[in-house]
């Protein structure tokens, strides 16, 4: 049984408190969230790593190590990604319940103090973060970013958004590009932390069973008296124009066929579940219609599978393909939304849908990981709904309103990755 609780500490700055007695590892994280920029994507993304890496009281990476193993080997974990068209950078601290400690031992409060400590009072040297680390780190970096472009399905999906998205925010991938990474300075890094500091909307999270009142003070020790200006963006739902036809050729051996559509978007969770339940039934299980009849009867690729971004009001079809398939796998794309839009949906498609998208919400109690990304994920949302409350709404979605929302589906963008 988990319930949920939020508290403002100050202006932008909010804390709240997901109770689940399940674990045996509390999870506490610091949520900085800011509009996308391509002049700070990537200092952001590298400063969260950057931060993680030691403080003022622990110099060096051993010394917090020592840390974390004195508190019972508690963990950090840094991560950057994209909501809509807001960049969060998020730094985490895992650690054992305060109820299996011994003699007392508050590791909720130390984890609570340590976080805010790393955000608040970093190592520096000269006046800037140490040249070890962020060196180090900016290797690191290189080399995820590097890393999404060998894996040739995620990066056809992250073109055919950057172009679908080209005049929107929501264009800049999460951690920037890989040459805003080199250019990044000590000074960049420097004046990405003071704005996170002065202007991001900050979520700090704790999930577990430990009464959360004694870490929501070590967090309003250090954020309640800071002045702050917090910014916001507002999120744009654009309809498409001319369908845009866009073609990379690359050296591989299945080319890729991204067809990315504009869906009705609105910033709460009941939409949420629709759009997600209305994509399902197009491609997101084994008898959708995607996987069933352009995969298994026509045989025109390897996979078609259909996913909504809810926090942007996007689809995006992704499917594996012949070169020679395109053409037709696209044309049977859109036949199959056709079906859709007009009222096609048997029994079984929607049963298998509602299932397909319970289960997901109902995964993310499976860790504190997850259920922390739930939460978070969901806060510029209106209505929160917890995953148990989410997953009891499906049930009450009719098939007029999946058909309702799939007629307002329109193709925008079809992003081609072709094999020499």
């Amino acid at each position: 049984m988990s319930y949920f609780i939020r508290k403002n500490i100050c202006e932008g700055v909010a804390f709240s408190s997901i109770t689940d007695d399940r674990f045996k590892i509390g999870r506490q994280s610091v949520n900085m969230i800011v509009p996308l920029s391509r002049e700070t994507a990537a200092a952001n993304a590298l400063l969260s790593c950057v931060l993680s890496r030691s403080s003022k009281k622990y110099p060096d990476f051993t010394a917090l190590s020592r840390k974390l193993d004195s508190l019972y080997g508690a963990a950090l974990y840094p991560s950057v990604k994209k909501v809509g068209e807001y960049q969060f950078i998020t730094i985490a601290a895992s650690g054992l319940e305060d109820r299996f400690a011994f003699d007392g031992e508050a590791v909720s409060v130390e984890l609570a103090r340590l976080l805010s400590s790393i955000i608040f009072e970093p190592d520096f040297e000269n006046g800037r973060f140490k040249d070890e680390n962020v060196e180090q780190e900016r290797r690191q970096l290189i080399e995820n970013i590097d890393s999404e472009y060998n894996d040739k399905r995620f990066y056809a999906i992250k073109r055919c958004v950057e172009n679908m998205c080209r005049n929107e925010l929501y264009s800049i991938p999460r951690e920037g590009s890989r040459e805003d990474v080199e250019a990044l300075t000590h000074e960049k890094l420097l004046s990405a932390w003071n704005n996170l500091l002065k202007n991001a909307q900050v979520e700090i999270t704790m999930l577990g069973s430990t009464s959360p009142d004694k870490a929501l003070e070590g967090f309003a020790n250090y954020f309640g008296d800071m002045p702050r200006t917090p910014v916001s963006v507002d999120i744009r739902n654009i309809k498409p124009g001319e369908v845009r036809h866009i073609t990379e050729t690359e050296d591989l051996s299945q080319s890729k066929l991204v067809m990315g559509f504009r869906c009705y978007y609105s910033d709460d969770d009941k939409t949420a579940l629709e759009n997600s339940l209305m994509s399902a039934v197009l491609g997101g299980t084994p008898t959708s219609k995607l996987f069933a009849n352009v995969r298994e009867k026509q045989s025109l690729c390897y996979y078609c599978v259909s996913s909504v971004h809810n926090s942007k009001g996007i689809m995006i079809v992704d499917s594996g393909v012949e070169t020679e398939n395109i053409e037709k796998t696209e044309t049977a794309v859109i036949e199959q939304l056709d079906l859709l839009k007009r009222g096609n949906i048997t029994d079984d498609e929607l049963i298998s849908a509602k299932l397909a998208v319970k289960n997901s919400l109902m995964s993310s109690l499976d860790s504190l990981a997850a259920m922390q990304g739930y939460y978070v994920g969901g806060i510029l949302r209106k209505n929160q709904l917890s995953p148990l409350e989410a997953a009891a709404a499906v049930d009450g979605i009719s098939k007029e309103r999946i058909v309702e929302l799939a007629q307002k589906v329109e193709l925008d963008t079809v992003f081609s990755l072709v094999g020499n």
